[in-house]
């Protein structure tokens, strides 16, 4: 049995020194999270400002029901952007002095 313990110490030896070889080819996970964040900010941001004119469009043209959609949706876009903001706030002094 101290055979095969040793074998398979031998291949997952192998098996994490590859796995380090190949994750030493990528940024840090930390900043990958922080793009991957930074990405869904500005994409909710982009949204909150489609809803913004929609908005302006259906009050212009007093089309309640496009309101109401608006009204609707919006909220959740904001919602989105504060739980973006509030993550990269708290994550981004983490990874960055972590590196």
């Amino acid at each position: 049995m101290d055979g095969d313990e040793s074998e398979d110490d031998g291949v997952f030896a192998t098996l994490r020194r590859k796995m380090s070889e190949a994750a030493g080819h990528r940024p840090e996970p930390g900043l990958l999270l922080l793009r991957d964040l930074r990405d869904l900010h500005l994409a909710a941001a982009e949204n909150s400002l489609y809803w913004e004119m929609l908005a302006q469009a259906a009050q212009a043209s007093k089309d309640t029901g496009l309101l109401a959609v608006v009204s609707g949706c919006h909220p959740e876009t904001l919602r989105q952007l504060r739980w973006t903001n509030t993550m990269i706030k708290t994550l981004s002094p983490q990874v960055l002095t972590s590196l």
